[in-house]
């Protein structure tokens, strides 16, 4: 199988400008560029841009999958975690990390999770993947801890897993395989949430187990409510020239900046989360039970729909045998082995059927008149003799 690479990006804030966008096209000859997009495909090379300057110069989210085990997600941050201090326990070194930005309060969040090539299925439609995975962003700057909890848990549970430590006296907390702290509505993940699980392959079983134990969310606050209240406490001065700012630019990132320093002022409240401190292999080995568990349900489910379609078929040749037996003619009429092999087996249903009524023994009857009509089939003779119709020689 060849090797295939996609790599895109998406901005979300506002537009690249103009002189960036040309920053963007030096990056890839080939690539669909736009002020807010970016989209290539490589079948037998690598991308060779600047990615992280790319979501510095005006990109917000980045996706690089590869059918060999690749599969990164970075996320710009303008100005960080609205929590920095909640966000540490689920970093995870060179594979959750947070890139702070040179100069300046913002960074980049990247996913890495490490994949030995052929273990996961393959993706399609990574476009739309990407687009989907946007919502990823407002949600870690307004606080939601569900994507760094899952991030956390597609990266202990990847081909290292946990870095392959056994002792638990020699593993850290977090690096020996230990989950992060479990989020509130870790139970219902958004949609963006549930698109993060299908990238990197985390199973609804998985996190249904996680979710065992989590905080339920709070009651919804509008937060159109806590902005009001906060923005009334700022100076006037300071309101005017974002609203300023705003008229003379829509893509302003002022919008990002008024947001950080609500987040910064403690106006709105930390996201609850539960210290349940379980080991990554614990969760593993519940998900595969209940993964078990659900497809042993989801087989007697189709077992017992399966005998109600029989009983049901049953009756119906019991009601009237006479169209059995003109099925049966029409296959044996086609003279092939395909065909005597499914007659015998109608006529043996037939007989199934009949059993316990007044009827019984009627298929057998119907059959040694077919080996009589027909003494020279001996392939039909044969798929008879083998449906117990007629007796051994």
């Amino acid at each position: 199988m060849s090797e295939y690479q996609y790599v895109g990006f998406r901005a979300i804030d506002a537009p690249v400008s103009d002189q960036n966008l040309e920053y963007m096209e030096r990056q890839s000859s080939r690539a669909k560029i736009t002020k807010w997009s970016f989209d290539n495909e490589y079948h037998y090379g690598d991308f060779g841009g600047d990615a992280e300057e790319m979501l510095r110069r005006g990109y917000d989210i980045h996706l690089c999958y590869a059918n060999y085990g690749v599969r990164r997600l970075m996320i710009r941050l303008p100005n960080g975690f609205p929590d920095s201090a909640a966000v540490q326990p689920y970093l995870v070194p060179d594979r959750l990390v947070y890139q702070k930005d040179p100069q300046g309060p913002g960074g980049i969040l990247c996913i890495t999770p490490w994949y030995e090539g052929g273990t996961l299925d393959d993706l399609w439609d990574l476009d739309s993947l990407l687009d989907e995975l946007v919502g990823l962003r407002a949600e870690i700057l307004g606080g939601d801890l569900r994507p760094l909890y899952l991030a956390h848990l597609a990266v202990m549970c990847d081909s290292e897993g946990g870095y392959g430590l056994d002792d638990e006296e020699e593993e850290d907390e977090y690096l020996g395989g230990y989950e992060g702290p479990v989020p509130a509505g870790l139970a219902a993940p958004t949609e963006a949430q549930q698109s993060l699980m299908d990238l990197f392959e985390l199973s609804t079983e998985l996190v249904e187990v996680a979710a065992q134990g989590a905080p339920s969310l709070p009651d919804a606050i509008d937060p159109a409510e806590q902005y009001a209240a906060w923005v009334k406490k700022q100076p006037a001065a300071r309101r005017n020239a974002w609203l300023t700012e705003l008229m003379a630019d829509p893509h302003a990132t002022v919008r990002a900046t008024m947001l950080a320093e609500f987040h910064n002022s403690g106006a709105r409240s930390a996201w609850p989360v539960a210290l349940l401190k379980r080991r990554i292999g614990q969760l593993e080995e519940k998900a595969a039970d209940l993964t078990r568990e659900l497809e042993q349900k989801a087989a007697a489910v189709k077992a017992a729909k399966a005998a109600r379609d029989r009983a049901k078929k049953l009756k119906a040749m019991a009601a009237s045998p006479e169209k059995t037996f003109r099925q049966a003619e029409q296959l044996i009429d086609q003279r092939s082995s395909v065909s005597y092999n499914a007659a015998a087996e109608l006529l043996a249903s037939l007989r199934e059927a009949l059993a316990k009524t007044p009827q019984a023994g009627l298929a057998e009857q119907y059959a040694l008149q077919l080996h009589q009509k027909h003494p020279t089939f001996r392939l039909l003779t044969a798929a008879l003799r083998n449906q117990g119709l007629l007796p051994e020689q």
